[in-house]
Formats: C-alpha cells, structure tokens, sequence
C-alpha cells in the first residue's frame, strides 16, 4: 500500500479546522439571517460569477454560503474515502453490462440530438464549435469514467486515446483564446491557474493526497503554461509569419526534451522527488515523466490544428460552395486517404498490448483524432448539431475526473462506493445519480468561488492571491501545533472546537466591521441576546460533531494493509453453492467461441463478515494487487504436492501464462528452479517428510535468504507408518526451529500449512489402508496442538477444516480440484500484509528513469510531420492537399491568403492591443499576407 509522504493528518487537519471555521461562520450569518427576517444579512439567491467578494453583508453571506457548499463536499469525499456506510468492494469487470450502458447512453443521447443556437438565432456551424468540443468531452469522460468504474483494461488503449485528445483540446483551446482574445494578463492565468486546481488542492489537503495522483490536473496546467509562454512571448509576432517559427521552435524542444536521451527532463524536473508516494509508486520525477510522455505532442498538435484552423474552415467553406458531385469527390478525397491511415493505425499499433502501444501513442494518437474531426464536421449539417446530453456531461470533466476517486470509486479509484450492498447495478444507479449531482453542484461552486475571488482586476487579485497563501499558511502551522497530539477521538474534539472558536471570532470581527459600514437599523421581532447565534452554533457544531464522531465508529473501514488481529479469522469461512448468472455463462461462451452450455454451478469460498476488529476486510488479490505485495520479495514454498500445486498458483496469479502446464510435466518428487516473475522470485523445495522440513528450516536459520516460507507436510509421514511418537518429537522440533527462524530473521514469513482432508474411498485399496482419514487426522492434530499457537508463525493454515466439506471431491483421494489451491492461495496472500510489515529497500535502479521512452525516430517523424502542417497551412497535416490534386479541391496555401485576411479583419478590436497601434497593425496583417503569398 501507498503512504502518505507528509505527516499523514497534517493537511487533513488543516482542512478539518478551516472547514469548520466556514461552517461556523455560515452558521451564524444563518442564524442571525432567520431569526432576524428583516436583517439585510440573508444571502442573496443568485450571484453573479464575475461578482467580486466585498466586505458588505450580502457578498460575505453569498461566499459563506458558496464557501460551506464546497467545504461539505470535500467532507463528504473523506467520510466516504474513510468512513463509508458499507465496505468498499473491488471492481468486477462485465464486458456485457459494460457495453449495455454505453449502448443506453448513445440511445438517450440520440434523442436530445437538436441544432446548436446562437444569438441571433444563427445556426453556428463552424467546424469544432463549442457545443460539439463539449459534446465531444461529454462521451469521451463517459467512456473514461466506466473504464475506470469496471476495470475494463481492455479497453485500455481507447482510453489512452482518449485523453490524448483531452490534451490536444488543451493546446487546440488555448491557442485560439489567445489568438482571438490576445489576453495574456496575469488575470487570466490566475484564472485558468484557478479554475485547473482549485478543487484538485482542496481534496490533495482533504485526504492528504499528493498532487500527482489527480494527474489530469498537473498535466493540464503544465501544457496550459507552455501554449501561454508560446503565445506571449513576442506575441506581436502571432499574426503573422512569426508564429510559425515560434512553433518549429517548440516542436524542435519537444523532441530534445522528451524523444532524445539527453538529461534534459531531469535538469528542468530536479526538485521532483524519486521517493514512492500516492500516485506515484515509483517515484514522481518518473510518473510525471511517464505521463507527459504518453503525450508530449498532443498540446503541440493542437496548437497546430488551431494555428491553420482559419484555412481549414475557408476549405470547408469553398468545398460546400462548389457543385454537388464535385463537393461529394473532394470530400471522398480528402476523408478515404484518413479511412486507411486510420484503419492502418487500428489493425496495427492500436492492437498492440498495454505497455508496447504506449511507447506509440504520442506519436499515432493523432490519427484516429484527426480522423474523428473530419468525419465529425464533413458535412454542415453534421455541424449544426449536437447531443445536449454527451454536451451537457462535457461541461464538467474536471468535476467528474476528479470527484470519481472520492465520490464513485474509492480508496483514490482502486475499489467501488457502496450505498446499497450486494446489489452492484442498483448500487450504480444510485451511486451514480448522486456523484454526478454533487460533480455538477461543484462545477458551479468552482466558477462562482472564482469569480469572487478572481475578477477581472489585477490588484484585487494579487491581493486575493496573497491573503489566501496567508490564510492557508496560518491554519497549516495550526494544524502542524494540533497534529502533535495524535490521531484519536481527541484529536478530532480538538479540530471541532478550534473551528469553532475561530468561527466565532473571526465572526465578532466581522460583525463590527460591518457594522461600521452597514449600520442595521431594525430590531429584532423578539429579544435575542447577542451571544445567541454564538450559542447556538456552538451546540449544532458540537452535536454534529458527536454524530460524526459515533457514526465513524460504526461504519465500515477503507480498504487498507490488514493487521495481524485478523489472523485468527484468515481461515474462517465457508463453501457456498452459486448459480452463475447468464452474463458469466455467456462471457464463457464466446471466449469459448461454443454454444450452449450444460450447467452453470460452482462451489465459491466466502469469509464470515468480521464485526471486532472492523479493519479485518478480506477481499480476493488480483494480479495487479499480488505484483504490488510481493514486489522484490523471494517466496520459498516447501512441502509436497499440495504445497507444490500452491506455488503454480501463485505463478498464475503473478501473470505467468498457464503455469499449471508445467505442474503437469514437471518431475514431481524434486525441487523446481527458481523463478523470476517481474521483481519476485519464487522456489519450490520438494520437502514432503517433517524430517525434511527440519532439515531445510536448519538450514535456513542463520540466512535472510527468503521472505516468506510458505511450509507443510504429513501426509507421507502418515502414509509410511512411522513411528508416531517419533513423528510428535519431529513436530516439536520444527516448532522450536521455527522459533530460532523468527529470533534470527524477524522480517521472514513464516506460514504452516497442515495436511488436507483425505478420502480413502477414491483411493486404491492398498493407499487406502496406508493412509485412511482417521490415521491422518491423528497426524494432522499433532500439528494442530503443537505449531498453532505457536508465537512465530504468521499464519497456521488448518487445511484439513478447510477441505472437509469437499472431501467427496477429491478425485484421487488425496488431491482437490483447482478453486480449493487457489482458496489456500487467498488466504496466505492475505497473511502477506502483516507479514510484510516493513517496505523493501528500494533498489538503485529499476528501469524507470527518464529516457527510456524516448523515441528519436519516431520523433523525427513527427518534427517532419508538424513541419508539414505549419509550413503548408494544413490542419490535417498535408492531407488536405490530396483532394486538390486528384479531384480540383481548393488548395490550403492558395487560400490561406484569403482565410486570413478575413479573420484579422474581424480581430480590429486587437490590433492596437497588440501593436500599440492600429495603422502599424493592420500594416502588419497585409505585409504578412503578401509574404506569404509569395
């Protein structure tokens, strides 16, 4: 499991403080507001966004009441990280159910398909306009969120598409912002700064997150930041021939940055730590740059997009005036030539596993998008429409990408809210009706804040910017005081009351400075004391408090590292008959490619729900789980064949592709080689006799050779007849041994396993006198009432309870069918967190160092590509020119000239902004064109 780098209740203490104190002083402006109807204090029912906070009763009501709004959905995002109402549970992919949403998704979104208005009653059917940019965001964040809800990895590479474009809108956006715009005021970075980060702080200070697992966010503002530096540097030079050598000029640094191995990355990322952290497992400095890797050129080829986008818009234009048949071939020219590059893409890079189609999406990832724009825009009826449902959805991205790991998923997206327990698609509906409900409200919530504390005025806002590094930095060394104390109930009563208290004050304070400028001349219907809003606030705060605090007593625990209390209930459960549903029968006909099936039961292992301790919530370890608990680790697993079988497993569940083949073929009465399976190591020791065991652990005792001994025997030993009392001293001197095992090696493993439930009515007759049940029940108590109350072992896994109820089937007598190894396998993986209790030294080098995904050819590729574009004024990269060629298109560079001198004519209002000047300006627009014309 991930920890938290800082002091894991700092940044939520700060929160919780700061919460309260907003509670508290929106509590009293309420009060004060009801119980004096007249009072001028009431907030007001709307505001406007671009309203600035002043120091006047109506604006610091209307920001208290926007304030406490987004302060108790931050508090809502910690309850149900840490305090949900029922456990979390893991994600469970259903392809079908999967598809079945997406399918009543595009069905609804269909009928709210209608034309886009505009003011004057205009159809706007300019290519990407914003309602189809939004439209577009909208099934996009739909796919992506479901992909994140159901684990649907093989999706993955849609997905990994997908963001792409969220990227590339980001320099597509931004570009033409400023363009048309020219504002590169520090207004306007604070506000894009504001509007990308806001909420992605607030739950970073909430939770105790760090920035980089909201990876969206940095992602965003790091490319928002480069296409404003592009732009505002020499920006006279943006309308004209200038701008394009700007952008050569970025696209030469982003090939040196990311696509050479020169340690530029690292020079300009140094101060990024290399530690683990939330987020980021191997470090930020690599996480980052992974993420910027995947799609390093996306932000650039969006800008490229934007820079020829007047010339493309004039092609569509002089395309849609020409002739019917003859518009019909130049489209069919331009949109064939894109079909089979993008069907190329999908029949050969897309197809591509995880890990190799990363190494290609910076460089592919444009394709299918460029193919998804023309196709989208081909005709102008297409344009003139958009599904306000998936427009609606795109609106609010962020919100959605954000509160989806706090609100929908859980335990930061790796497992799934729970309102309603055991009904997963009843639970979806509701979990999803209310996290989309609560990511709109905050959408709002986020604009409004602000335009509050942002207006378009630069001294307000430095001031603004200033005072909340001072407010945030005051209740930061508040927290840092209170967090000495620890993390108990206590602890919690301390927040509540210095929330509180600073309500209060800070409330006394601003009721006189209000007083002072708004003298209130009513009186109150009923004699109030003045202390009574303080009061009473007080109470409800200290009430509430008390319900928070006993309902976190009895809700459910995250999902977290279990502790070794829970060992006596590892084992505790029981065998249940399931039905499979018509979703599990047909997902295994058509990976099966069969027809019907016969039957559809199994026998499923459950544990018994644990109440005391609560924090005990055994959950089934997928592979992505077990590669994380077991990384760097080596596994010893000694024993006979049942123990042998348990080593296979665990290969299957490390990702080794039908291991169990090679339990068929291997010798089975010798040791296997070891195995590397990613970081970990796995051995097998054919160590079927208690002698053996005493041989191998003695052997063992004084090295640190292993991790974890997974160890089990007795069935041989109750096949041979041995001696039975030498048997007993055997058993006492493997516990002794695991004993000096655990004094010298502390931090290995240990775990004993005793011998399955045998049935001798499977077995041929003379097997079946040698080792009856009775005679290895005998055996196995031996071990029972010797080995498990042993101190040492971390766990003491009585396999004979566990089998007895499937003792019919075992189908030679002796062994189980596979789910029962795989049962065992569970529960020693669950063993595995309060075995390893201490993290692994983190080794030198791991691989993952910036530079290893650079691709100087590829990249290569891609500067000729882009150069292509800028040079030809082709927003499609030289494709355009393909259809003027063959079927008498018009030809970008002969109407770029044209395409131009119309938009800077309709961008006047900029010219003396941008040139101090309008004469020079608009010299400078015709001098440009007449360059390029030539």
């Amino acid at each position: 499991m991930n920890h938290v780098p800082l002091d894991a209740t700092l940044t939520p203490t700060l929160s919780g403080i700061l919460f309260t104190t907003i509670f508290a002083l929106n509590l009293q402006n309420l009060i004060r507001s009801r119980c004096l109807p007249s009072s001028p204090a009431a907030p007001p029912k709307a505001s406007k966004l671009t309203e600035r906070l002043t120091l006047t009763r109506s604006s610091t009501s209307q920001f208290l009441h926007l304030a406490s709004a987004f302060a108790l959905i931050m508090s809502l995002c910690y309850l149900l990280e840490f305090h949900p109402p029922s456990p979390h549970i893991s994600k469970h992919y259903d392809k079908d159910w999967f598809l079945t949403i997406l399918l009543l998704l595009a069905a609804a979104s269909a009928l709210t398909w209608k034309q886009n208005g505009e003011a004057g009653g205009r159809i706007n059917t300019d290519v990407l306009n914003r309602n189809q940019t939004e439209e577009w965001k909208g099934w996009m964040q739909a796919i992506f969120l479901l992909y994140h809800y159901y684990a649907a990895a093989d999706t993955y590479n849609c997905v990994r598409v997908l963001i792409t474009c969220y990227v590339w809108l980001t320099g597509f956006g931004n570009f033409s912002f400023f363009y048309l715009k020219a504002d590169y005021s520090l207004i306007r970075l604070f506000q894009m700064l504001f509007r990308l980060n806001f909420m992605a702080v607030f739950l970073c200070l909430t939770l105790g997150n760090t920035y980089i697992l909201y990876y969206i966010c940095p992602l965003h503002t790091f490319f928002f930041l480069m296409v404003y530096a592009v732009m505002g540097i020499f920006r006279k030079e943006n309308y004209g021939r200038g701008i394009r050598y700007k952008m050569i000029f970025l696209s030469v640094a982003i090939y040196l940055v990311w696509d050479t191995t020169l340690p530029l990355f690292e020079s300009f990322h140094f101060l990024l730590p290399t530690d683990p952290a939330i987020g980021a497992t191997n470090g930020t400095l690599w996480e980052w740059y992974y993420r910027t890797s995947l799609d390093h050129w996306s932000t650039f080829l969006g800008m490229c997009f934007a820079l020829n986008y007047p010339v493309m818009s004039c092609w569509f234009e002089k395309v849609e005036a020409l002739g019917e048949r003859t518009q019909i071939a130049v489209k069919t020219g331009l949109g064939i030539p894109l079909a089979l590059i993008f069907l190329w893409w999908y029949n050969g890079p897309y197809q591509c596993e995880k890990f190799e189609y990363n190494a290609t999406n910076a460089y592919f990832g444009i394709i299918p998008l460029l193919t998804y724009i023309y196709f989208r825009n081909v005709s102008k009826t297409l344009r003139g429409y958009t599904m306000s449902l998936l427009h609606e959805i795109g609106k609010t991205t962020l919100e959605t990408y954000l509160l989806q790991h706090h609100l929908w998923l859980s335990s930061n997206a790796k497992s799934l809210v729970v309102f309603v327990p055991n009904y997963p698609k009843i639970n979806f509906c509701v979990v999803t009706c209310v996290y989309f409900a609560v990511s709109r409200k905050a959408y709002r919530l986020t604009m409004e804040l602000r335009g509050m504390l942002l207006p378009d005025d630069l001294n307000y806002c430095l001031k603004s910017v200033s005072v909340t590094v001072v407010v945030l930095g005051a209740f930061g060394v508040l927290s840092a005081i209170v967090t000495q104390g620890g993390t108990s109930s206590a602890g919690v009563w301390t927040v509540v009351c210095l929330g509180l208290a600073l309500g209060i004050a800070i409330d006394r304070i601003k009721e006189r400075q209000l007083q002072l400028k708004e003298p209130q001349t009513y009186k109150p219907p009923f004699d109030m004391p003045s202390f009574f809003p303080q009061a009473l606030t007080i109470v409800l705060g200290l009430s509430a408090a008390a319900t928070i605090d006993a309902y976190s007593h009895h809700s459910a625990s995250p999902i977290q590292p279990l502790p070794s209390a829970c060992q006596p209930f590892v084992d505790q459960g029981s065998w249940v008959d399931v039905k499979c549903g018509e979703g599990e029968a047909f997902s295994a006909q058509r990976e099966a490619g069969l027809g019907a099936l016969v039957g559809c039961k199994s026998k499923l292992w459950g544990w018994e729900k644990v109440e005391e301790p609560h924090v005990c919530r055994f959950e089934e370890r997928n592979t992505k789980q077990a590669k994380y608990s077991l990384r760097d680790r080596h596994i010893a697993y000694v024993g006979d064949s049942h123990v042998r079988i348990q080593y296979y497993h665990l290969r299957n569940l490390l990702g080794e592709i039908d291991p169990l083949i090679s339990n068929i073929y291997a010798p089975y009465h010798s040791d296997v080689p070891t195995v590397d399976i990613g970081s970990t190591k796995i051995s097998f020791f054919w160590k079927p006799y208690v002698a053996d065991q005493i041989e191998f652990f003695t052997s063992i005792k004084d090295s640190n050779e292993f991790d974890a001994v997974i160890a089990g025997a007795g069935q041989w030993d109750a096949k041979e007849g041995l001696d039975f009392e030498r048997y007993k001293e055997e058993i006492e001197d493997i516990g002794r041994l695991l004993g000096e095992v655990r004094r010298r090696s502390p931090d290995t493993g240990l775990i004993w396993m005793t011998p399955p439930t045998v049935n001798e009515h499977r077995m041929p007759k003379p097997k079946a006198e040698q080792m009856p049940e009775s005679k290895v029940s005998e055996y196995r108590n031996v071990q029972i009432n010797v080995l498990k109350e042993f101190y040492g072992l971390d766990l003491f896994l009585e396999a004979g309870a566990l089998t007895y109820p499937r003792v019919t089937e075992a189908f030679d007598g002796v062994h189980y069918p596979e789910d029962v190894y795989n049962v065992f396998l569970q529960i020693v993986m669950q063993s595995f967190d309060w075995t390893f209790t201490q993290e692994v030294a983190k080794p030198e080098s791991n691989g993952n160092s910036p530079g290893t995904m650079a691709n100087p050819v590829l990249g290569l590729l891609m500067l000729i590509v882009s150069a292509v574009g800028i040079i030809f004024f082709d927003s499609f990269m030289g494709f355009s020119y393909l259809p003027s060629l063959f079927c008498g298109g018009p030809s970008p560079r002969v109407i770029q000239k044209e395409a131009f001198e119309k938009l800077h004519a309709s961008l006047s209002h900029l010219l003396m902004e941008v040139t101090g000047d309008e004469e020079e300006g608009v010299a400078l627009f015709s001098v440009e064109a007449k360059k390029e014309e030539h």
